[in-house]
């Protein structure tokens, strides 16, 4: 994560969707690519055998060293690596329950000082925090699910709610206007919006049961990275300049913003905290040692939020959800 630099120029109960929209979303659940990179276990047994063969000289008939080798495609490598990561990712679910912070503290009870320092300042204002799945949508799925939940549970200020389905309504404007054609974003902004619709009558429980439903959960996710990807569309001239190997800005949506999996950057947390108008406060954990405070980082939106900023926690690679004291928010699971 590069240092914050604000560029200048879904009643819930079992969830049921439509059949139409269903078709759709399973798109979405089937274009998910998790993101987080891990090493390929070498093959310790093929790579000895090798070594020994290579040291011999070939008998008459037997086939060489070279010819006992398994050669791997870089292809098939990538493939061995993703179901790595399939199967690490899917170990855990879309979003979890809510934790006590102390469950962080465990994470790093073996860890280096400085963490631990952080940790513990952290939790004189921060009381709890919700893990998403780390599949390269972290972000855009704890965003959508810490922005459903104020909703919801904002049961004092409804008008957060008749905010919300504007915003949702303006977001639909933006993808016109970025020249989207409805048949790529129709369906997804269904689900989305028939979420956000059933959150006065449902609960939190099925809140979370929704978003850890594939189809439901991922066709969100879908919309927000959509959302993302027009605003920047739609803002080019302030954002071209940040794009790196001369990449166009379409070329660079489609790529990074709009593909499933494909993990963050500064800049799409900037557009889409402009798009919906809400802001967020990232609390960025890292071991270095200069500071023993979490530093927070805020994105704004260009008018006023119409709620309090949604707060994330930002390790190395990976977003979750943190929540504040001061917010007091009753029923959260």
């Amino acid at each position: 994560m590069h240092e914050h630099q604000e560029p200048t120029p879904e009643t819930f109960s079992t969830p049921v969707l439509s059949t139409t929209t269903a078709t759709a979303t399973a798109v979405a659940a089937e274009a998910a690519v998790p993101g987080a990179m891990l090493a390929t276990p070498a093959n310790e047994s093929t790579t000895a055998q090798s070594l020994s063969t290579a040291s011999q000289e070939p008998r008459q008939g037997e086939p060489t060293a070279q010819s006992n080798e398994i050669q791997l495609t870089d292809e098939q490598i990538l493939t061995q690596m993703q179901a790595i990561k399939d199967e690490e990712a899917n170990a855990h679910p879309l979003v979890d329950n809510s934790v006590d912070l102390t469950e962080l503290e465990k994470e790093y009870e073996n860890g280096s000082q400085a963490f631990k320092n952080k940790i513990k300042n952290l939790s004189d204002t921060h009381d709890r925090m919700r893990r998403s799945r780390g599949d390269g949508n972290c972000f855009y799925r704890a965003i959508a699910f810490a922005w459903f939940e104020r909703v919801m549970l904002a049961k004092t200020k409804p008008e957060l709610y008749t905010h919300a389905i504007k915003a949702m309504e303006e977001s639909k404007d933006l993808l016109l206007a970025a020249e989207f054609e409805p048949l790529a974003f129709e369906d997804f902004y269904a689900v989305t919006l028939e979420t956000l619709e059933s959150v006065p009558t449902s609960t939190p429980e099925a809140l979370l049961t929704a978003f850890q439903t594939d189809e439901i959960s991922n066709s969100i996710v879908m919309h927000f990275r959509l959302v993302a990807s027009a605003y920047l569309k739609t803002h080019q001239e302030d954002y071209a300049p940040f794009l790196e190997f001369g990449q166009t800005m379409d070329e660079y949506c489609s790529m990074h913003v709009e593909a499933m999996g494909r993990e963050s950057e500064e800049m799409m947390l900037i557009a889409l905290t402009k798009a919906m108008h809400i802001g967020i406060e990232v609390a960025y954990l890292s071991g270095n040692q200069s500071a023993d405070e979490v530093n927070f980082l805020p994105f704004s939106p260009d008018t006023e939020p119409y709620m309090p900023p949604l707060v994330l926690l930002y390790r190395p690679g990976h977003y979750d959800i943190l929540y504040r004291k001061s917010h007091c928010l009753e029923g959260v699971v």
